[in-house]
């Protein structure tokens, strides 16, 4: 009966690494990174996402990120955002040009137009709609969907700039 048991272990922990290192090593064409890694514009021009790290080129884990000029650089640990910060241009200017469309954030207030406040927002259809001020909530309130689509296509004429 011990035998068994350890057998079976083994086997469901082995079969548990075999799927945890084919989900991971990135190299499969079937791999779902691959899959999400492009994606298509309105436009229909291809945008390939960021999966790895511009410091360490590590895969990049999506809750480890810094952001400067309304883009958001994506890093494989906390210990990269130090580096990115030191001089975020050459991490950005390195991963545009290896195509990599990095994810746009919002920068400007919906309302006023000035520069957004990070603990300042009202939150819509999953969405946070960032303010300058607490004045600016109330407003986004009484018409929450103006204002989202008032971030979201700020957001996509930066994307169809910088594609131009």
């Amino acid at each position: 009966m011990r035998k068994l048991l350890v057998g079976v272990h083994v086997l469901v922990v082995g079969g548990f690494a075999v799927a945890s290192a084919y989900a991971n090593c990135g190299m499969c064409a079937m791999h779902p990174e691959k899959e999400k890694a492009k994606a298509t514009s309105q436009s229909g021009a291809e945008i390939v996402l960021q999966t790895t790290c511009p410091v360490m080129g590590g895969k990049i884990d999506k809750s480890v990120y810094t952001e400067h000029d309304g883009k958001r650089i994506y890093v494989c640990c906390k210990g990269c955002i130090a580096k990115i910060d030191e001089d975020p241009a050459v991490y950005i200017k390195k991963l545009e040009d290896a195509g990599i469309t990095l994810e746009r954030v919002q920068t400007k207030c919906p309302v006023m137009g000035g520069e957004i406040n990070k603990n300042l927002f009202v939150e819509h259809d999953g969405m946070k709609i960032y303010v300058c001020c607490p004045g600016c909530i109330a407003k986004i309130k009484a018409d929450p969907e103006k204002y989202a689509k008032k971030v979201a296509d700020e957001l996509k004429m930066d994307l169809q700039t910088e594609e131009e």
